[in-house]
């Protein structure tokens, strides 16, 4: 699917839904009971929210192009959105302060999905990063 973005505004859109998928995604998996997937998941969402948020105020401040960025930040808010989906279908009630053991068991097996997830969110975040560093010399 072709998408007709031409403009730095365009991208800092894109940048911005990136970003509150992310952050969204970032308050679900903080509701999670501690452990260390979840924590560095939890680390790899924070990660990637300074780097977007670096490429919001820089699509803000400069006219640089960051067209090359479209689909990574087309992918990077979907993913975040299609992942707290599945978290939120694992974890029903994870407003609730304690998990119960059903909820915590359909979480575990999530957690090679998790780890893909973390995975993938560093190669967004790398991407990103790369061309923030590149506008920037």
């Amino acid at each position: 699917m072709e998408y007709p973005i031409s403009t730095s505004s365009d991208i800092l859109a894109l940048a911005v839904s990136a970003f509150q998928s992310s952050s969204s995604l970032c308050q679900v998996v903080t509701s999670l009971v501690d452990n260390e997937t979840v924590r560095e998941l939890k680390e790899e969402l924070e990660d990637l929210n300074t780097v977007l948020e670096v490429l919001q105020k820089l699509a803000i401040d400069t006219d640089n192009d960051f067209l090359m960025l479209r689909l990574p930040l087309l992918r990077c808010g979907k993913a975040c959105k299609d992942f707290e989906a599945v978290i939120v279908r694992c974890m029903p009630r994870s407003g609730e302060s304690k998990t119960n053991l059903r909820d915590w068991i359909n979480l575990q097996y999530t957690k090679d999905d998790m780890s893909a997830f973390k995975n993938q969110l560093a190669r967004f975040k790398s991407t990103i990063m790369i061309a923030v560093c590149s506008v920037n010399m």
